[in-house]
C-alpha cells in the first residue's frame, strides 16, 4: 500500500459497491445445507474428531453472522496515481496487471493483479459501470491481460455455492 503522503492526482471515475454479494438463496439452499452440515457433524462424531467438529461449528457461526449482515457500501475510485479502495490507496506501480470478466448478470467485476506474489488479486464490483470506459482508463496506466477470459477458479465455487 502506498504512502498516505503520497499525491494522488485528480478523481477520474468514482463508484460505490456492497463489499461482498449476497445471492439469492431459496428454501432448498438452506435445506442442503443444514443437512450436509448435519452429515459432516455426525461423521465427525462418528470418528471421534471433535476438532473437525468444533471447526463446523464456529464456520457455521462465521457463515451465519454474515448471511445476516448487510454488506456495506466501499468506495472505489481511479485516480491519476493509482486507485482507492475504502480507505486503502494503491499506487499503479504496485500492480502487474488488470483484468476484465463481464457477464451480465452473473459477473461484472475487474481484476487487479499485483507484483507481489503473496498478495492475492483485487476484485472490484463494476456494478453499472461501462466496461469499455474501464478498460480505458486502466489500460493507459496499467498492462492488461487479455487472455484472462475467466473469473478465478475460487470465485467460481463461491458463487456456484452462494456463498
Amino acid at each position: 500500500m502506498a504512502d498516505a503522503q503520497e499525491p494522488r492526482g485528480d478523481v477520474l471515475l468514482e463508484w460505490q459497491f456492497p463489499e461482498f454479494s449476497q445471492p439469492e438463496r431459496g428454501r432448498w439452499w438452506y435445506l442442503t445445507f443444514v443437512i450436509l452440515l448435519a452429515a459432516l457433524i455426525a461423521y465427525g462424531l462418528w470418528t471421534t474428531n471433535y476438532t473437525f467438529v468444533g471447526f463446523l461449528v464456529l464456520l457455521t457461526l462465521v457463515l451465519v453472522i454474515r448471511l445476516r449482515r448487510t454488506p456495506p457500501n466501499v468506495r472505489f475510485a481511479i485516480r491519476d496515481e493509482g486507485i482507492e479502495v475504502g480507505n486503502s490507496y494503491y499506487a499503479w506501480r504496485e500492480f502487474r496487471e488488470f483484468w476484465i470478466i463481464y457477464r451480465p448478470p452473473e459477473v461484472k467485476k475487474v481484476y487487479f493483479n499485483f507484483k507481489s506474489s503473496v498478495r492475492p488479486a483485487l476484485d472490484i464490483s463494476l456494478e453499472s459501470q461501462n466496461p469499455l470506459r474501464i478498460r480505458q482508463l486502466l489500460s493507459e496506466r496499467l498492462l492488461e491481460n487479455a487472455e484472462r477470459e475467466e473469473e478465478p477458479s475460487g470465485d467460481q465455487l463461491l458463487r456456484t455455492l452462494k456463498l
